[in-house]
């Protein structure tokens, strides 16, 4: 009789093979259902945090020149592995360039970087973008105090995702004030004011 008992809890304690395979499949279901939302998540979070990093380095550079009465330069050199943003004093046309290594971004300039943000092109990545006219050094911004005092029209920095394609605008307008906006893209990430729109 006891070993009759013994038996049967066995057998109510365990698994068949069948149970086994059918809670593999919805955990499977369950994980394909939910992989794709959290990368669009990841990308928009990475989009949002490297926007603001931006506009942190612009507002930065805007608040240190009101405050040491200097002209600052935030320089956006373009890179094919890296998006990337300096600032740094200005010293004639000898300007530091974000591209380099750390060590080196500002050699031969004369200048010290104050604020260096490096953005490798794996997930986002940044580009600044104006109508420049006919300025030969491009890719940069100057503030002087209480106002940026280069003249191009329609400066902002895209920020996007590079795989889904989410994306946000950093915008400097003729006064220095920054704004993170979203532009008029079916991949735009809400939650933000309209940007600008450019010129025609």
């Amino acid at each position: 009789m006891k070993r009759r008992f013994h038996t049967l809890k066995v057998r109510v304690a365990g698994l068949t093979l069948i149970e086994i395979l059918v809670g593999v499949a919805i955990l499977g279901v369950i994980v394909a259902v939910a992989v794709p939302s959290m990368s669009d998540l990841l990308e928009r979070r990475r989009v949002i945090a490297a926007a603001e990093e931006v506009a942190g380095i612009l507002n930065y550079a805007k608040a240190e020149t009101n405050a040491t009465n200097s002209e600052l330069d935030v320089n956006f050199q373009p890179d094919s592995a890296m998006s990337c943003a300096v600032v740094a004093p200005a010293v004639g046309y000898n300007r530091c360039q974000c591209n380099r290594t750390p060590s080196t971004v500002c050699q031969n300039s004369g200048a010290v970087a104050l604020r260096l943000f490096q953005l490798p092109k794996t997930y986002v990545k940044f580009e600044a973008a104006a109508t420049w006219g006919s300025l030969a050094n491009r890719y940069y911004l100057k503030f002087s105090r209480e106002q940026s005092i280069i003249k191009m029209e329609d400066f902002r920095v895209n920020v996007t995702g590079l795989k889904k394609g989410y994306n946000l605008r950093v915008e400097v307008n003729t006064i220095g004030r920054v704004k993170i906006c979203s532009p008029s893209s079916a991949n735009a990430i809400t939650g933000y004011g309209a940007c600008t729109p450019l010129s025609p």
